[in-house]
């Protein structure tokens, strides 16, 4: 065998192992989010600090629900729960997002932040915490309710404070 065919089947061995290395690493996956020995969550209505009346009944739903159907902690109350989730929504901003051709507003974009703690119960401890939390959806208003950008907002921040604080433990 010559020496360039030499190189070539070392680099083609090369490839081979560093790209089966890399697929096989990435695809394990633990989960020990529930290491810190909670098991329920108390999630009290949250506090709106924003000028958007309504919003707090809006996302402490999404994110009751979303903890539900995710089902590593289950929902309770304050008196069975291991920890408590106190979220402040602290900004709510509707602002024009796209535009047609003639300059009419397309599309909104609606923005919140919020103020996120998860504490556990008898004790000051703070397992996670998060200031100017953001989450923004978009909205068509020739077909669609500012509410309807309000509830995908709701669902997206849901999602994400489940990621965050199940995957930061």
């Amino acid at each position: 065998m010559c020496e360039k065919s030499k190189t070539v089947m070392w680099k083609l061995y090369n490839f081979i192992f560093i790209t089966t290395f890399f697929c096989t690493s990435c695809c394990i996956y633990s989960f020990s989010g529930v290491s810190t020995g909670i098991k329920s969550i108390y999630i009290p209505t949250f506090e709106n600090e924003s000028l958007k009346y309504g919003l707090e009944d809006t996302f402490t739903k999404s994110v009751i629900d979303a903890f539900i159907e995710d089902n590593r902690l289950k929902v309770s109350e304050k008196s069975n729960a291991d920890a408590v989730l106190l979220i402040t929504i602290t900004s709510y901003k509707r602002t024009p997002y796209t535009y047609d051709e003639s300059e009419n507003v397309k599309e909104y974009k609606i923005e919140i932040s919020a103020n996120v703690v998860l504490k556990k119960f008898g004790s000051d401890e703070e397992i996670f915490k998060q200031s100017n939390f953001n989450e923004w959806a978009t909205y068509y208003p020739e077909t669609e309710e500012e509410e309807n950008g309000i509830d995908k907002v709701a669902k997206k921040f849901a999602d994400k404070i489940i990621r965050k604080l199940l995957e930061s433990w």
